[in-house]
């Protein structure tokens, strides 16, 4: 997993005390015991991804089983624009052309599973991504949100709709990839949103 990497001082603390931190690799893991774990494999499971069961933490501190997972909703709170275009309010829309998108800001990342797990089949997986680094925390009137640069400056065609493609990276690189070694193992994706995004 290509992500934020953790001090080498802290993965060493974690190894010599893994319950202490937290650690379900008795559970979860390839084995019981921790020295048979890569500084790699620590540093994923501080993360709470357990790539072997296909298990990940949850922002309210319980796994998810990804196998049940059915689709993953982006909840998009804002975008920023690299040029404010002084249009008609009737042609309001052509402000959100995705070339013309700098930023989104991001409220939660969702997971829906086929069964209910924890009582719910809806899992908040926000804090993961942030933790790993894919997107960083907003900024004055957008600090309750997560950025995600607009770096691929294109939509992506999914079962329901076309999405920017830069909001899927997220799920194709840390959820699909790592996972399962397939880009598109879980591809039933959606970006919710109260405005057009454009071509």
């Amino acid at each position: 997993m290509e992500s934020k990497k953790i001090n080498q001082q802290h993965i060493n603390k974690v190894r010599k005390a893994p319950k202490k931190y937290g650690l379900l690799f008795e559970e979860y893991g390839k084995s019981s015991n921790i020295d048979d774990y890569t500084d790699t494999e620590i540093s994923e499971m501080i993360y709470g991804a357990y790539e072997h069961k296909k298990m990940l933490l949850a922002d309210e501190n319980y796994f998810i089983d990804l196998t049940m997972v059915t689709e993953i909703i982006c909840d998009l709170g804002n975008v920023s624009y690299l040029k404010k275009i002084e249009i008609k309010e009737k042609e309001e829309s052509k402000n959100n052309s995705i070339i013309n998108i700098k930023a989104f800001y991001i409220k939660d990342y969702w997971l829906i599973t086929k069964g209910e797990i924890c009582g719910i089949t809806k899992h908040k997986i926000t804090n993961f991504f942030h933790k790993i680094g894919v997107m960083t925390q907003g900024k004055g009137n957008h600090q309750s949100c997560y950025v995600i640069d607009n770096d691929y400056q294109s939509l992506q065609k999914f079962e329901q709709g076309l999405f920017p493609k830069d909001l899927f990276h997220p799920v194709k690189l840390f959820i699909n990839r790592f996972f399962f070694k397939d880009d598109y193992r879980i591809s039933n994706f959606r970006v919710d949103h109260n405005f057009i995004l454009e071509k």
